[in-house]
């Protein structure tokens, strides 16, 4: 078995990956994308600098390392796909063949070019197990019957922007959708629909697509993101089970009691049953 290559963005989920990678015995490599902010920390001598539109030294990079694996961990911001970067022959080529700049057709048409070359992308699930909740409420309030209902029309809303390749979260209040996620992020669509909530306190929602591909952008919530759901009028953060991704999961859901951020991951359970019984980060 060869190498493993973390295509590495922003934020801490690379440097989780990392050590989960190399507790499990891999020999691990950073390949960190300039534009997205990365930090190195304690891994300089395993991270090598690349622009996220050179493809093709990408794929020179994983040869000369003996990479065969790659796992795409962190953020990079949707938007410098459209700004006027100088992409490589290779990255050119692929761009011709996509079929819209939605995510899901960039990463399809980038991935068919990887196992070309025998390079396998692999689920970001296969070092990130333990930041994944089960079903169930993490915090003490239990909901109100008109809470539920936001939930509940909430997730459906998510779900289908999710499905459309809009976005993956929807703030909602009153069952009326006050902002759906697009190529501004999570943090920015949660400003802008807290904005509308004025007093009051609306409800975060967010879900993967349907047969989401787990190899590439799980939906993920930190303690950030509770920080600026607390300071938009923002009061209960609804998560697909064991589809998105938290960060520090017991630091996240002690912020969220301190902050008086209620919390549900919603499986196949009965959403009244769900909301029930308070489940403890194990």
């Amino acid at each position: 078995m060869g190498k493993l290559g973390i295509l590495a963005g922003a934020g801490e989920l690379p440097h989780i990956g990392m050590k989960e990678a190399l507790a499990a015995g891999e020999d691990p490599i950073f390949f960190s994308i300039i534009e997205s902010d990365f930090h190195e920390g304690n891994y300089g001598d395993r991270n090598v600098p690349i622009h996220i539109v050179k493809i093709g030294t990408l794929l020179k990079l994983c040869k000369r390392y003996g990479v065969d694996r790659l796992l795409l961990l962190g953020k990079v911001k949707k938007e410098i796909i459209f700004k006027n970067l100088k992409f490589d022959l290779k990255a050119i080529a692929l761009l011709a063949r996509m079929i819209n700049k939605h995510d899901y057709s960039i990463f399809k048409t980038v991935l068919d070019e990887f196992s070309k070359e025998k390079i396998t992308v692999i689920s970001q699930r296969t070092y990130l197990r333990s930041l994944f909740l089960p079903e169930g409420r993490f915090t003490k309030k239990v909901l109100n019957k008109k809470e539920l209902e936001d939930v509940a029309f909430g997730m459906e809303y998510a779900e289908k922007m999710a499905e459309l390749d809009i976005g993956q979260t929807v703030i909602v209040l009153d069952q009326s959708v006050l902002a759906v996620e697009a190529v501004e992020g999570t943090d920015s669509a949660i400003c802008r629909g807290g904005s509308f909530a004025k007093k009051r306190k609306a409800t975060v929602c967010k879900s993967s697509k349907p047969n989401q591909d787990d190899r590439f952008d799980l939906p993920t919530v930190g303690e950030n993101t509770l920080r600026i759901m607390h300071e938009n009028n923002c009061e209960t953060l609804a998560l697909r089970t064991g589809e998105t991704i938290i960060v520090h999961p017991k630091e996240f859901i002690n912020l969220a009691e301190k902050l008086k951020i209620n919390i549900l991951s919603i499986g196949s359970g009965n959403l009244t049953k769900i909301n029930s019984t308070i489940q403890k980060i194990r």
